[in-house]
């Protein structure tokens, strides 16, 4: 017994629910939707609702425009029973068409990964979070800390904590005028402490991931 059936039609992917309990029917939705050769398939759909005479509570509705978008779906029509059509009419109109929410995502993500530009020195105590690329114009000085998820850049003495790639990204960088960190860190490589009699190089040095560990070397060293 199948509780829903799939349709291609002109307007988007039409889906009609049969008979049984609306938790068999979200159950097989699911499953149908998770197999492989179906993610590629429906990917992208609009969906077009087709209840019978079945009426449909707000939270369904809700809870099955969640399952769509999940897939990359979206539910642009309930058709059949008036209180359905109403009940997703009402949530249609509180809910922004899918283009701009995901203009809004887009903005959002960008805005995120854009570079964090901070013209001040990091002191003691302060922890700085990014998920792109942190720049300080400034010393990190030590029990500071920068965490990123790109490159760190110190235009200054760098003598903090500093964790570039904190996602996992093995290609960040850290490069300072004058790179002494009481930690450093490149995705989960860690380095430890240079030692503070060692000759400082000029004008920079930078730091990366090279055959399983962290180097540093001058900068503009490829």
């Amino acid at each position: 017994m199948s509780f829903v059936s799939f349709k291609g039609t002109r307007e988007g992917l039409s889906i009609t629910l049969g008979d049984g309990g609306w938790r068999e029917m979200m159950s097989e939705l699911t499953n149908q939707l998770g197999r492989p050769s179906a993610q590629s398939f429906f990917r992208g759909a609009r969906v077009l609702l087709e209840t019978g005479g079945r009426a449909v509570a707000v939270t369904q509705i809700e809870e099955l425009i969640a399952l769509l978008a999940q897939h990359d779906m979206t539910l642009v029509s309930v058709m059949g029973e008036a209180h359905a059509q109403a009940n997703f009419n009402q949530l249609r109109a509180t809910i922004p068409p899918p283009e701009l929410l995901a203009e809004e995502t887009r903005a959002a993500q960008a805005r995120e990964t854009e570079p964090l530009v901070i013209r001040r020195t990091i002191r003691s105590g302060q922890v700085v979070r990014h998920a792109g690329m942190v720049i300080v114009l400034g010393d990190v000085n030590p029990g500071a800390e920068v965490i990123a998820n790109g490159d760190v850049i110190v235009w200054g003495k760098l003598r903090g904590v500093v964790h570039a790639g904190a996602a996992g990204d093995l290609r960040a960088t850290v490069g300072a005028l004058i790179l002494m960190p009481t930690q450093l860190r490149i995705g989960d490589h860690i380095a430890r402490a240079p030692d503070e009699k060692r000759v400082l190089r000029w004008p920079a040095e930078i730091a990366r991931v090279r055959d399983g560990q962290i180097i540093v070397e001058p900068w503009g060293t490829s």
